[in-house]
């Protein structure tokens, strides 16, 4: 386990899987071998439980699946159990790339901390939720860094989060974020890079939803120290992060841009 996000060259490059594996654990083992073979520092996961954060009665706001009829078939269709965790994560160590995840509930939370992950991420939608922050504090107890994004918070927002965060965490990366997918050039908002380095000091990251690798390279000629980007097997895949996903031909270029 790191204590602190250890930066082995300009910036620290994160391929964020996401739900892009479609509940094959296989695909799982394929996207950390490619990321490790092209020179990611790190891959995340996010960890969905069904039956944790969702419930049979609630519905899709946005369904691409025609096989799932609900939000709760979706995630318990693409989740895996705490045993399939272990040994991706058990395969990461093996294969020697950190292993980063968002956690979504409680139990994920309990999850992540037997996983031993290497970071935890917080999603955009959870930067005003307190009851998850504090749960990181107490599970985690400042043992390992908190990657935290911006895309649906206003500064105030984040900087409750941070605050809540820093009674305990001593690495704290808040994460330059739009939470449009795609993003196009006038929304990637690198000048919040700089804005976030005069407000809160330390590391500060960038992820990326454009689908390609301009907007992170720019980032990095912003200060960006941590590079997070969707990654998918091919364009041609079938998904909602698609669009905003880098192959594993353009996340290997990026890797040498940076």
């Amino acid at each position: 386990m790191i204590d602190e996000i250890k930066l082995k060259k300009e910036s620290y490059i994160i391929a964020e899987i996401a739900q892009s594996h479609d509940g094959s654990l296989g695909n799982c083992f394929s996207y950390a071998k490619s990321a490790k073979e092209v020179g990611c520092d790190a891959i995340k996961f996010q960890i969905h439980i069904a039956n944790e954060e969702s419930s049979r009665e609630e519905k899709f706001r946005l369904n691409i699946f025609p096989q799932d009829k609900s939000r709760y078939e979706y995630w318990e269709r693409t989740s895996f159990k705490f045993e399939e965790w272990l040994i991706l994560r058990n395969y990461c160590s093996e294969i020697g790339i950190d292993f980063i995840v968002s956690p979504f509930s409680s139990k994920a939370l309990e999850w992540s901390k037997k996983l031993n992950v290497d970071a935890i991420k917080i999603g955009s939608g959870e930067v005003s939720n307190k009851i998850l922050l504090s749960e990181i504090n107490n599970i985690f107890k400042g043992s390992l860094p908190v990657i935290i994004s911006s895309g649906m918070s206003t500064y105030n927002e984040l900087d409750d989060a941070i605050n809540l965060l820093k009674r305990v965490n001593k690495t704290i990366i808040p994460m330059q974020c739009t939470s449009k997918y795609p993003t196009r050039p006038e929304e990637w908002g690198l000048e919040n890079i700089s804005i976030m380095k005069k407000r809160y000091g330390g590391y500060i990251g960038f992820s990326d939803h454009s689908g390609d690798i301009y907007a992170a390279l720019g980032a990095i000629t912003k200060g960006a120290d941590l590079l997070e980007i969707h990654m998918v097997f091919s364009k041609k895949c079938f998904g909602p992060d698609t669009s905003s996903s880098v192959t594993i031909e353009q996340m290997s270029k990026l890797v040498e841009g940076a």
